[in-house]
């Protein structure tokens, strides 16, 4: 068997053989040493009101023959000739991981939310869901490096040097399903010393310092810091007039069997629904699928008295809407806005199967917080079935919490059924309780 003996050139050729690779073993060998104090340029916008933002991709993509890197031999002078790395072209995904501790630490420290798929829930794929998805293009990369010699044998070697990256970002929004901004940056790193693993060291500290100057771009804040509540063919919540839901404010707790006078049946042409009394001068929250194109529907109240009532505003892709009747000098139900605990007592009422059902209780727990397709749902076992939709969900002391949305039940356990939050409801309407 013939022995090939390798140079220390064609050594440094192999040894850089993949970006992502060598980035991966710098994260796990050489600690968070990317991790920067960025100036919170965007602090006058509370971090809780800010999207969240997930690292979704990295691509290299530089031109053909392009001399990404170039290795130096030597401890002191590193005057031998240089081993050049060039790209050979087209666009090529990066191991994402390798990159996702810097872009949280980065992002973070400027005051914005970032996800990281499976950090906090190995088990569901959905906890790690955003507001907006990010991807990096890099389009430019250059690093010069001196490897010294007693270290590369032991290592994959020591390096000194610089370097410079510049990417082209597109920021995605999951709930407009489209790109909302496409950023381009530049940033630089340098190593004084020979350190173990430094072209990892420099990859990652110039991407690092990209995303500082993403962190830091107007278009991205703007992105990150506009209402949450945005859909297709939709104008954001406070671009359009609010409407105020008289009394809501005053309405206060009350036995679950008194708010029952509080949900009414919706009847269209096409089928029934359920709604929900959130004013004294009678505006019903209800689903966009139960009004569906109708301008004008029927309430039926619980004591069976029916009124008409005008479809006033739909969000479709929230699937809520708000119309307006008669209140019958009943007494809206109470509104609790914010976060809800799984494993607390929950109520819906709604009307199953329609009229003749009307004023239906079920009861069940809250099972999960849920993000699908970018929006919010309030999971739980609570029995609902066809007509529930628009009912409300409450809580212990009689308040809305939710809106009664889809039913999960083909090939799926019984109970899985998600449900609007009110907040969502009424931001995507933009209501206002008064």
């Amino acid at each position: 068997m013939t022995k090939i003996a390798l140079t220390n050139a064609q050594r440094l050729v192999r040894a850089p053989a993949l970006l992502a690779g060598m980035v991966l073993v710098c994260l796990l060998t050489c600690g968070n040493t990317f991790a920067q104090t960025t100036q919170d340029t965007n602090a006058s916008v509370p971090a809780s009101e800010k999207g969240s933002v997930k690292l979704v991709g990295v691509y290299m993509a530089l031109p053909a023959g392009w001399p990404w890197l170039s290795l130096r031999v030597g401890s002191l002078l590193c005057i031998s000739p240089p081993v050049v790395k060039t790209w050979q072209g087209g666009r090529a995904a990066q191991e994402l991981s390798a990159f996702t501790t810097p872009f949280k630490t980065e992002l973070e420290s400027a005051g914005y939310k970032v996800v990281t798929p499976g950090e906090d829930n190995l088990f569901d794929s959905n906890a790690g869901s955003a507001d907006y998805e990010a991807a990096a293009v890099i389009n430019g990369a250059r690093f010069d490096g001196c490897v010294s010699n007693g270290a590369y044998f032991s290592n994959i070697g020591s390096v000194r040097g610089d370097g410079s990256l510049t990417i082209e970002w597109q920021l995605y929004s999951r709930i407009r399903k489209q790109v909302v901004a496409h950023v381009s940056t530049g940033g630089n790193s340098k190593l004084e010393n020979s350190v173990p693993g430094g072209v990892s060291r420099l990859i990652t500290e110039a991407f690092a310092s990209n995303v500082r100057a993403l962190a830091a771009n107007a278009d991205f804040r703007a992105a990150l810091s506009a209402p949450k509540a945005v859909t297709n063919g939709f104008v954001a919540p406070g671009q359009q007039s609010k409407i105020a839901l008289l009394g809501s404010l005053k309405a206060g707790p009350r036995h679950i069997d008194d708010a029952v006078g509080g949900v009414v049946t919706i009847l269209t042409g096409t089928g029934s629904g359920s709604g929900v009394l959130v004013s004294e001068d009678g505006y019903v929250l209800t689903n966009a699928h139960v009004v569906g194109d109708d301008k004008e529907v029927r309430v039926r109240w619980s004591d069976g008295i029916e009124t008409l009532a005008q479809v006033v505003r739909v969000a479709k892709d929230r699937d809520v809407a708000i119309i307006k009747t008669n209140a019958r000098d009943r007494t809206p139900l109470a509104i609790k806005r914010g976060a809800v605990t799984p494993g607390q007592r929950v109520y819906a009422i709604g009307s199953p199967k329609g009229k003749a059902f009307q004023g239906t209780v079920s009861s069940g727990i809250i099972s999960a917080n849920r993000i699908v397709d970018g929006l919010r749902y309030i999971q739980s076992d609570t029995t609902v079935s066809h007509g529930s939709s628009g009912g409300a969900l409450l809580d212990e002391t009689g308040s809305v919490i939710g809106l009664t949305d889809l039913a999960i039940q083909n090939d799926g356990p019984a109970g899985l059924n998600l449900f609007i939050p009110i907040g969502d409801a009424m931001d995507f309407l933009s209501l206002e309780q008064h």
